[in-house]
């Protein structure tokens, strides 16, 4: 009798999943399993957070079987203080001339008068807690993943929740960002929200601004 192979076996089965759900449906389900076995493998393990950041997910681990361990890294070395010079130069203070004017600089009071930040400092992302875009991209990914699978175990269907009443309520009551919109109600991406709401004539809060600043540039 001829068998089948266990590689073919599971295309098999994939085969037959695909065909009674949907690619998509399977896709979603793996993912979930991936993500839950994983957490359970850093529970078990005491694996630091924040060697997730640099070590990739671990590949699909049946539950129950022991994963790899993940050494902790080698702390660096202490550098050795470095030796006090003998004798260091005093320096004077500077003697203020008589007739030398003195500029008093007001202490802003309000947030008006405070000075713009720095647009070369790193943002902290509120949510995620990331500064990377690429931290934020994939942390963001992760969100609308989850919140999809949680709407189709319920027996939503995501796309159905884009109705012109439910964009308006986020975007312009609730004043939600289309990636919040994303991650937080319908679980598909930032771009399909963008697109919904440009049917029906609606901009969230930043792309207001963004489209002020671009028409006052024009402007000059």
């Amino acid at each position: 009798m001829f068998r089948m192979n266990s590689s073919e076996t599971l295309k098999s089965n994939l085969r037959c999943l695909i065909a009674t759900t949907s690619s998509e449906e399977v896709y979603n389900t793996l993912t979930q399993i991936f993500k839950e076995d994983y957490a359970f493998l850093q529970k078990l393990y005491g694996i630091p957070k924040k060697v997730t950041a640099i070590v990739d997910p671990p590949s699909f681990i049946p539950a129950g079987f022991p994963g790899p361990v993940i050494p902790a890294p080698t702390p660096a070395p202490t550098p050795a203080p470095a030796a006090a010079p003998a004798s260091a130069p005093v320096e004077e203070a500077p003697k203020i001339r008589a007739d030398t004017k003195v500029r008093v600089v007001k202490k802003p009071t309000a947030p008006t008068d405070l000075p713009p930040p720095d647009s070369n400092a790193p943002v902290v992302h509120t949510e995620s807690g990331f500064r990377d875009p690429k931290d934020i991209k994939k942390w963001q990914k992760e969100q609308e993943d989850l919140k999809a699978a949680e709407l189709r175990a319920a027996g939503i269907n995501p796309a159905s929740l884009l109705t012109e009443a439910n964009m308006r309520k986020w975007v312009v009551e609730e004043k939600k960002t289309f990636a919040a919109i994303a991650r937080e109600y319908v679980g598909l991406s930032d771009g399909v929200i963008a697109s919904e709401a440009k049917k029906y004539g609606l901009q969230s809060d930043i792309a207001k601004r963004r489209a002020a600043v671009m028409n006052a540039k024009k402007a000059k």
